[in-house]
């Protein structure tokens, strides 16, 4: 989670003296015992500190916004018909997949209050993920789709506004985490929304994408510093071209699923080959490849091992 430099010093005091009072604490910091309360309030309210005794969360903090929704796919025809319902949409799916990781997630979605919301929430607190910050308005009913034969057929879904209005009652929580993941389909959103904001004050901002040749890669996916680039295998070596001068700072990884990732440091281009029991669908799995790459990160693993991670959580290993 972002800290401010205040923040920083008192969590480093009181990792090495837990015992000390908020009186103690004041003289060392030379400000008021008001100033020291309002500050482990703040650590309280970001999961750094976790109770009273100060008790600290080691774990990593990162805020999934993104939608939850049913899905139902209805295959073959007469006798043959088969119809799954599926739970899942980022919001739901992607703060799972966190939490299986040990990350401590909380989530920013919608949903109605009917049995589907109650499901979601439901199978959010199996994970044991923070659903405080789930948003429930009165006149708005749970994300539905209805594919046949996979090809998404109806939806009936939350709008962006719908989203803005969520975020402007929970934006404390959305920036004050380690990392922010954000839904694909509201990636320009979230970012208008942040615009004016200090960027260096802000989480990390986390997604990913497929990208179909010869669509550009957005211009404006430049602000994400943790990104997973999924593409065909025969343009692999063009849009790595396209993006290598972008990502000299950038947590940056792009895959066509079947032969390698490939990450960038100083403008160059690292293959990490995949073995063939490693290849994975870039169009179901690449969320995978982000969560275990934002968990291998944040545990402080060197960039081409947490690549490694997340690559076997693509894979399923």
């Amino acid at each position: 989670m972002r800290l401010t430099l205040r923040e920083k010093e008192l969590y480093e005091i009181l990792k090495r003296e837990p015992l000390l009072s908020q009186d103690e604490l004041a003289r060392r910091l030379g400000i008021t015992r008001s100033s020291v309360a309002v500050h482990i309030s703040n650590l309280m309210k970001k999961g750094v500190i976790l109770g009273k005794g100060y008790v600290f969360n080691e774990a990593a903090s990162a805020v999934v916004i993104g939608e939850s929704c049913i899905n139902i796919d209805v295959q073959g025809e007469n006798e043959k018909t088969a119809i799954d319902i599926i739970y899942g949409g980022f919001g739901l799916e992607f703060s799972r997949t966190l939490a299986k990781f040990g990350v401590n997630v909380k989530v920013i979605t919608i949903i109605g209050n009917d049995d589907i919301g109650n499901e979601i929430i439901s199978r959010l607190r199996e994970r044991e993920i923070d659903s405080g910050n789930v948003y429930r308005p009165s006149k708005v009913r749970s994300c539905r789709r209805v594919s046949f034969n996979h090809v998404l057929a109806y939806e009936e879904t939350c709008t962006w506004k719908e989203y803005e209005k969520a975020l402007a009652v929970k934006e404390w929580v959305a920036v004050n985490c380690e990392w922010l993941c954000i839904d694909p389909q509201f990636q320009k959103n979230i970012l208008n929304h942040l615009a004016g904001k200090d960027e260096e004050k802000l989480p990390y901002l986390s997604t990913y994408r497929v990208i179909q040749y010869p669509e550009e890669v957005p211009e404006f996916l430049r602000h994400y510093s943790t990104l997973v680039l999924g593409v065909g295998t025969d343009h692999l070596d063009y849009y790595i071209g396209k993006i290598r001068a972008w990502v000299s700072d950038r947590n940056w990884v792009i895959t066509d699923g079947i032969s390698r990732v490939v990450f960038f440091q100083n403008q160059k281009a690292i293959d990490v080959l995949l073995l063939p029991n490693q290849s994975f669908n870039i169009g179901e799995r690449l969320p995978f490849l982000l969560a275990g790459l934002i968990y291998g990160l944040s545990s402080s693993y060197p960039l081409r091992q947490a690549i490694r991670i997340g690559i076997g959580a693509a894979a399923g290993e």
